[in-house]
Parts: structure tokens; C-alpha cells; sequence
């Protein structure tokens, strides 16, 4: 074997980690990285049979792609009781994840929760408390499929006017992890101390 033909191995490693990541902007990546690498193998070889077997499939992706982005997104937020079947479904199936990012989570009566809805799939949850004009987010979780930022920006950039609808004009959270920590802060959190504690907080006014 040829140093070269390490190219089409890498390109068959990188297209299965593509298929089996849950990451959809890292698969659309990958799955696309592999198939440059198969069309630079074909040119370096060279073999033309699978140049054109690459770029037939690089073009028939990049369209596939423009595609599904130009359909319509509809994100919505909708409030149920905190015992509600769907949330507790939910939780369940992702509890092991839910709780890397949120460890001190627990249910209590009073908490306001929400099913984060994609194009009428359940993509994550939001469980909070209002106190005043002021809501405390317990957990803000959204599947791994969903974590492209979308629903985060209509949230808390697009649609705060959800939030001033229920008396609140300041949101108020804490993180444990340091994805979470990144992810807060581009959708306008700042870090501050309140009490001798560490708290993301968003005015909304």
C-alpha cells in the first residue's frame, strides 16, 4: 500500500463518523470533507471512474444541502404542567445527558416548564421558576441532534417577547459545564456575582 492510498482509508473513516455523528453541522462537514478526499484520490491515483463517482456525489450533497436550508423553520415554545407525560418521557430517555449538564436539577411543584418544538418535533425542554419579574432556568436541554444553535437564537434573541409576556424581564441561570458556559454567553448571557454566587444573567428590557 501506497501513502497515498492512506487518502480514500481516511476518506472512509471520516464518511463513517459523519453517518454516526448526532451533530448534524459536524456531519454535513464530514460527510463533505469525505468526498473531497475521494475526488483528490482519483486525481492523485489518478482513476477517473471514481473522480466522477465523487464529484456526482459532492454535487448531489451540496444540493441536497441547499435544499433542506432554504425549508422553512418553525421553532416554538409551549407550556405544560411540570408533570406533564411528554417532559417526563423526555427526561428520562435523556436523563444521563440532561443531568452532565444540569447535576442539581430536581422536579418541584411550581416550576414552569416548556417543550422546545422544531418543525413539530419535541427537540428539547426548558424547566424554570418565576420569582417576580424574574425567571431562574433550571434546565435548558435540547436534544444532541438539535444543538445548531437555531433554537437557542429564537429563544432568547428572537422571541424574548414570549418571556415579557409571562411578567418576566430578566433571566437568570447557572452552569456547570463549560459548553454550556460558551453557549450562554453567545445568546447574551453575562457572568455575574449575586450573593457570593456565579450567575449567568440576560435583561430583557
Amino acid at each position: 500500500m501506497e501513502y497515498i492510498d492512506i487518502l480514500i482509508i481516511a476518506a472512509s473513516l471520516i464518511l463513517i463518523i459523519g453517518l454516526i455523528s448526532n451533530r448534524k453541522i459536524l456531519k454535513r462537514h464530514l460527510i463533505f470533507i469525505s468526498l473531497s478526499c475521494v475526488i483528490a484520490y482519483s486525481f492523485l491515483r489518478p482513476f477517473c471512474p471514481l473522480g466522477v463517482v465523487g464529484g456526482l456525489g459532492t454535487i448531489a450533497y451540496l444540493v441536497f444541502i441547499t435544499i433542506k436550508s432554504k425549508k422553512k423553520v418553525s421553532i416554538k415554545l409551549l407550556e405544560v404542567e411540570f408533570d406533564n407525560a411528554y417532559i417526563q418521557e423526555f427526561i428520562n430517555n435523556y436523563k444521563k445527558d440532561i443531568y452532565s449538564f444540569f447535576p442539581f436539577y430536581q422536579a418541584e411543584k411550581g416550576q414552569r416548564s416548556f417543550l422546545m418544538m422544531l418543525n413539530a418535533d419535541l427537540a428539547g425542554i426548558l424547566i424554570a421558576y418565576v420569582k417576580g419579574k424574574e425567571m431562574f432556568i433550571e434546565v435548558d436541554y435540547a436534544k444532541p441532534t438539535y444543538r445548531n444553535k437555531i433554537i437557542g437564537k429564537y429563544i432568547y434573541k428572537q422571541n424574548t417577547g414570549y418571556f415579557k409576556k409571562l411578567g418576566v424581564n430578566k433571566l437568570l441561570t447557572k452552569s456547570y459545564h463549560k459548553g454550556h458556559s460558551k453557549y450562554l454567553q453567545k445568546m447574551g448571557f453575562e457572568q455575574i456575582n449575586l450573593d457570593n454566587q456565579l450567575f449567568f444573567v440576560k435583561n430583557l428590557d
